[in-house]
């Protein structure tokens, strides 16, 4: 999986169709729809939550519903699925098979990523972070990365589904200011923490009808989140709708001799939906002093960049 932005390819077999009215532009929709997954080109180096990916893992599963009603011609309900919550793993559907019902209607395929075994009927997917995302490592990462797409159309023999990311993520880059700036190595980062006095969220729920998320209500006692090291970028997923007050003292970087360096916010943030939220923070040697070269607020997909909040000075 492992990637920012992941688009699901959604191939149809195709076949000559000799006098059959259903199978006009050559889609033979008696046979199963032949569903290809990869990943999307990232927009930026920062868009890769994994090394190195360049496709799903091998154990990777990705949720499938497929909607249809008779004369559709818009995108069908999630509630009108014909098959529901099929599972795609290493290349192909190992649960019920999707099938076009015919080359008239309109159908809608909805994706999700990763896959949760829920009851039919149920179209709410529940979303957890985890309060400590270096311990649960590049696995517990990407397992809170949720991934969401539909397509909605006629019978075709290629579909592609872009799969965008559902939550939020902070990132926190290093660089050396006074003291590191002649080659000086920075000091040995032991942990990178983001601070919420009044508590971070760290569950919800994602509606399958629409890939909006729901958050649930902040755990008060739950107030540090350990962001997980990613090659020296502090990655932290965060729920939609978290909301970090100015004044905060929002990052807290702690060296392996103990020493404590933070960066208060000088601004509200709540935190959206496929969104990443970008800090680079240079650490001076001379005195205990972040200063934030800028935060950045960009879209966490292929799509253009929003920016906001530069110049942000930390004391």
């Amino acid at each position: 999986m492992k990637g920012l932005l992941y688009a699901a390819s959604i191939a149809l077999l195709a076949t000559a169709c000799s006098n059959n009215d259903e199978n006009l532009g050559g889609v033979d929709i008696n046979k199963p729809i032949d569903l290809k997954l990869m990943p999307a080109p990232a927009a930026t180096a920062d868009t890769k939550a994994a090394i190195g990916a360049t496709s799903f893992d091998a154990n990777d599963n990705v949720g499938l519903f497929l909607a249809w009603t008779e004369g559709a011609s818009a995108q069908v309900p999630i509630a009108s699925s014909i098959v529901q919550n099929s599972t795609w793993q290493n290349g192909s559907i190992t649960g019920e098979q999707l099938y076009w019902q015919n080359t008239a209607d309109v159908h809608t395929i909805y994706a999700y990523y990763p896959y949760t075994d829920l009851t039919a009927g149920a179209y709410n997917v529940p979303v957890t972070i985890q309060a400590d995302q270096q311990t649960a490592g590049a696995t517990g990462f990407e397992n809170a990365d949720v991934l969401y797409g539909t397509f909605s159309g006629q019978a075709q023999n290629n579909v592609s589904i872009a799969m965008g990311h559902t939550m939020s993520q902070v990132t926190v880059k290093l660089e050396g200011g006074d003291g590191y700036t002649s080659g000086a190595a920075l000091p040995t980062i032991a942990k990178v923490e983001l601070n919420c006095p009044a508590g971070f969220i760290l569950d919800g729920t994602l509606a399958l009808a629409d890939g909006d998320i729901e958050p649930a209500a902040a755990t008060t006692t739950a107030t540090t989140l350990t962001a997980y090291n990613d090659n020296d970028t502090y990655r932290a997923i965060l729920v939609p709708g978290q909301t970090i007050s100015q004044g905060t003292e929002f990052v807290c970087i702690t060296t392996t001799d103990g020493t404590t360096y933070t960066y208060t916010l000088d601004q509200d943030i709540t935190t959206a939906s496929n969104t990443i939220y970008a800090l680079t923070l240079r650490l001076n040697k001379g005195e205990i002093e972040l200063t934030s070269t800028g935060l950045s607020i960009n879209q966490w997909g292929t799509t253009n960049t929003i920016n906001g909040g530069a110049d942000m000075d930390i004391q």
